[in-house]
């Protein structure tokens, strides 16, 4: 062991006995403004009340997250630098930007997966499909020549819609944008007519009629949209696709700093303040120990990592 590792080893337990006693800085790996910023700038403003330490928001966007995931990887494990991001995007970053993501998934371990939400499969009211099961006939007579649209390659929408080629045995053509907003023209025209949609993105247009819900992506029906049926009731048997949210740390961070950290998150989720956030981004909470969210994150690798590896994905 060398001698910077021999002090850390006996410093950091005796740190974690009153962490925090400095401002926390927390990465969101995005441009301020966006659902990850907000969650984080609203759990960290509960975690500095509740510490009486600044948790301070800073935004270190670019390459799909990995630029400020990395930044947190390579911190000292101290729980002073501590990131929010997609569980996707934090997963899959080392294997879609193998060379250039900066860090491996066992460089970092999971404060808490602490949020979650359905997504919505939807269609353009011309393509005049009501159903999972019309769509997925009209994509098999149609073979490849039906549009789904994303906000890029390896977005979430893409792999929402790779999932659901897989399992219901159908080809479509993918169509990627620069972002989510950009599909919105093409997706209520027609032209590009089928896309799985964040609650952010979906919910304006379905309330408008400009876009038709066919069914919600969770496990379960989503609240507030009860009357939809979830992909799997629909007709897709095995379908889920969540989109949930992580707060992690670097590895070899002090379980009991990890433990105060996943505290603080848990006892957030009950903050009314809080809680008024998460709604408002159509998010329900998760409940889970460290251990347990490290668990999720090696799930969620696991459900992609073949159909990333079959569509040959890579972003560098």
């Amino acid at each position: 062991m060398g001698l910077f590792a021999a002090v850390q080893a006996v410093l950091l337990p005796a740190m974690a006995q009153d962490f925090p006693v400095r401002p926390v800085r927390v990465v969101v790996p995005y441009s301020a403004g966006g659902p990850v910023d907000m969650m984080a700038r609203a759990v960290s403003k509960y975690m500095a009340n509740v510490s009486g330490q600044p948790f301070t928001v800073e935004n270190r966007g670019g390459a799909g997250g990995t630029i400020g995931t990395a930044l947190v990887a390579r911190s000292t494990p101290d729980g002073y630098t501590v990131v929010f991001n997609g569980t996707l995007a934090h997963t899959l970053g080392p294997m879609l930007r193998p060379k250039s993501a900066g860090y491996t998934l066992s460089e970092m371990s999971a404060v808490g997966v602490f949020s979650s939400s359905s997504n919505f499969l939807v269609v353009a009211p011309s393509l005049q499909v009501k159903s999972v099961k019309e769509l997925i006939a009209r994509a098999k007579a149609e073979d490849g020549k039906l549009a789904f649209s994303s906000a890029g390659p390896a977005s979430n929408p893409h792999l929402g819609a790779e999932l659901f080629k897989s399992l219901a045995g159908v080809n479509m053509e993918h169509i990627a944008y620069k972002g989510v907003s950009d599909t919105v023209p093409d997706l209520v025209s027609g032209r590009v007519p089928v896309a799985f949609a964040s609650p952010t993105l979906a919910l304006p247009l379905i309330k408008d009629n400009r876009l038709v819900a066919l069914a919600t992506t969770g496990e379960k029906r989503m609240k507030g949209w009860e009357q939809l049926p979830t992909m799997a009731e629909a007709g897709v048997p095995g379908y889920v696709f969540e989109s949930t949210y992580i707060m992690a740390a670097p590895a070899k961070t002090p379980a009991n700093i990890m433990a105060r950290l996943n505290t603080w998150l848990q006892q957030a989720l009950d903050d009314p303040e809080t809680r008024a956030a998460l709604d408002k981004l159509g998010l329900e909470s998760v409940r889970n120990s460290t251990d347990q969210a490290d668990q999720l994150v090696l799930a969620e690798l696991r459900r992609w990592e073949n159909i990333v590896k079959r569509l040959e994905l890579k972003l560098e």
